[in-house]
């Protein structure tokens, strides 16, 4: 038997499963075009995040500033 003989049903069924086979091709294509810019995206994110200050510092400015404040507060106390 051919491809195109067969039962109407058959005709119509294989026709809807190459249709739904050429939508989940093209579907896939555009998933992996949006997963190409979204990592692309994250690395960006990643790269600015790394070059953020060191930890450290951001103790001593935290401890730095603290200070003042309760500085501040102590003076307003008295």
């Amino acid at each position: 038997m051919a491809k195109n003989e067969g039962c109407e049903f058959g005709k119509v069924s294989r026709n809807m499963i190459n249709n739904l086979s050429e939508h989940f091709n093209e579907f896939k294509l555009e998933i992996r075009k949006e997963f190409a810019g979204l990592k692309e995206t994250n690395t960006i994110l990643y790269n600015h995040l790394s070059s953020r200050i060191q930890p450290w510092v951001t103790f001593v400015l935290t401890l730095a500033s603290s200070l003042i404040t309760g500085l501040i507060v102590w003076g307003l106390s008295k």
